[in-house]
């Protein structure tokens, strides 16, 4: 086995030990993001996930889209009051888990940045629903 290989099994096997969460059907709305065991307080439900570059684009460049990718874009990302859409470079193909949290009043996970890392606010126990406030990030929740 080669050295390279060596480190690729080594985080292979740490970012599964660090694995939290899968996708299933929600109560809450579509699909969501459970717990397939215990989550410590203040822990990053999503270690491992690569971090992707944001890039600022308006609505108004989506003009001629499909309106199927149009409220994808509403339902996954932020929509500024003013027509701003932030976007990860692979856009939806490029969606990790944590894109399927859903809102809560009352949530479980907090943003650390606007919406792109979370952390656990308290333990969460298996087979619960991961939920975050959007209004934590996202201005049409803050009313």
């Amino acid at each position: 086995m080669t050295e390279n290989s060596k480190k690729a099994k080594n985080k292979i096997i740490k970012n599964l030990k660090n694995t939290f969460c899968c996708l299933k059907p929600s109560k809450i709305q579509g699909i969501g993001v459970f717990a397939i065991r215990d989550i410590p307080e203040n822990t990053d439900p999503f270690f491992g996930i690569k971090k992707q570059i944001w890039h600022e684009l308006k609505m108004s460049d989506f003009k001629n889209f499909d309106k199927e990718i149009l409220k994808m874009i509403d339902d996954f990302f932020v929509v500024e009051e003013n027509g701003k859409v932030l976007m990860p470079e692979f856009c939806l193909n490029g969606m990790d888990i944590s894109f399927f949290l859903n809102h809560s009043k009352n949530p479980n996970l907090k943003t650390i940045d606007k919406g792109f890392n979370f952390i656990t606010l308290r333990k969460i126990k298996k087979g619960e629903e991961l939920t975050v406030s959007y209004g934590a990030y996202d201005w049409k929740y803050k009313k």
